[in-house]
């Protein structure tokens, strides 16, 4: 456990607390550490949840699976990242999509009585808590907006616009596959892909492999 720590002090949840604290709250026997390898299903839509994860390293999606066959990936977490903050805490603590490992992974599993101690010993966690939830509650309205857009077009545009702020760049640099990348859009690949060929045309964007650069963001923003 000591070789995460510095990933468990960078993790939201144990921000600005320091590491004799997150050591004490990691000696509960209730905890668990799980690997999986890459495309593993971690957990199915509608299994309990009891557990908050936090994920030491790999990447994982959860995804919501239609019996049309479709799939959408609702999110994506990454090393340091947290999910099931909210659920193990619901009347109804079930996982609400499918959670798939992208990657090979590694997840810290914490039981809720052990956040639950957590936050009553250290007010600075409960903050931190807190925090996260929000967090959660903004990138779900991102969400709900992005599936709200009706054209493929607007997709993109939403996408590459949230990239470009999160990033500070003109120049995106895609972590995603074209494939996963539709899966996260919720659209078919080689519409995406033809999608991406008309507005290179265009002159809205240009791209190489992994990455996609907006000369102006302000004609991508009036397809929105």
């Amino acid at each position: 456990m000591e070789q995460y720590l510095s990933v468990l002090q960078n993790c939201l949840l144990f921000r600005n607390m320091g590491i004799g604290e997150i050591e004490e709250m990691m000696k509960s026997p209730r905890n668990r550490i799980v690997d999986y390898p890459a495309d593993a299903v971690i957990a199915v839509e509608g299994d309990n949840c009891s557990a908050l994860g936090i994920l030491l390293a790999g990447k994982i999606e959860i995804q919501k699976i239609y019996s049309s066959g479709k799939t959408v990936t609702v999110a994506q977490f990454r090393q340091g990242n947290i999910f099931g903050e909210a659920i193990i805490f619901s009347q109804h603590h079930q996982y609400p999509g499918t959670v798939i490992s992208r990657t090979p992974a590694r997840i810290l599993f914490v039981q809720r009585e052990t956040i639950v101690a957590l936050c009553s010993q250290y007010p600075r966690a409960l903050e931190n808590f807190m925090e996260l939830l929000s967090e959660r509650i903004l990138l779900l309205n991102q969400k709900i907006k992005q599936l709200s857009l009706g054209t493929i077009r607007q997709k993109i545009c939403h996408f590459l616009l949230e990239e470009h702020k999160k990033q500070k760049s003109l120049v995106i640099q895609l972590d995603l596959s074209k494939e996963a990348l539709a899966e996260h859009m919720g659209i078919q690949r080689p519409s995406l892909s033809r999608e991406f060929m008309k507005m290179r045309d265009e002159g809205l964007i240009r791209f190489k492999k992994n990455r996609i650069e907006i000369p102006n963001p302000k004609q991508l923003e009036e397809f929105l």
